[in-house]
Parts: structure tokens; C-alpha cells; sequence
């Protein structure tokens, strides 16, 4: 029995860790973006405010993590 909860347990745990960071390739592609762009200083420091507005609410607020994450891709577009 007591392994069984054990497993169970560890099972929970790791299957919580797969979708930490649902954000996670939508920062990548951010991060590319920015890297390849030929914008102006200011826009990209723009870009970096928001992409930091993604990371920090990707679990907290995700619709404000969406939102900041759509903006910044149309300003690299």
C-alpha cells in the first residue's frame, strides 16, 4: 500500500512539471524574434518589457501573459 502512494505520489508530482511553463516556446520564438530583428532601441526594449510580463504571469494571469505575448509578437512583425 505504501508503495502504491508512493507512486502515485511521484506520478502527480512529475505530471505537474510537464506543463510548467505552458508559455515555454511562445518565449523561445519571442526570444528569436527579438534577436533577429532590426527594430529601434526603443522597440525592442518594448518587446523585452513585455516579454518579461509573459514570464512573470504565464501561470498567474494567463490571459494577461496572452495578451502582452500577442502585442509583442505584432510589434516584431
Amino acid at each position: 500500500m505504501k508503495k502504491s502512494m508512493f507512486i502515485i505520489i511521484i506520478s502527480l508530482f512529475l505530471s505537474s512539471n510537464i506543463y510548467a511553463g505552458c508559455m515555454k516556446s511562445e518565449i523561445k520564438q519571442l526570444d528569436a524574434k527579438l534577436n533577429e530583428s532590426q527594430l529601434s532601441n526603443k522597440a525592442k526594449a518594448e518587446v523585452s518589457k513585455l516579454r518579461d510580463i509573459v514570464v512573470a504571469n504565464e501561470h498567474k494571469n494567463s490571459e494577461l501573459a496572452f495578451e502582452s505575448y500577442e502585442k509583442a509578437i505584432s510589434l516584431l512583425n
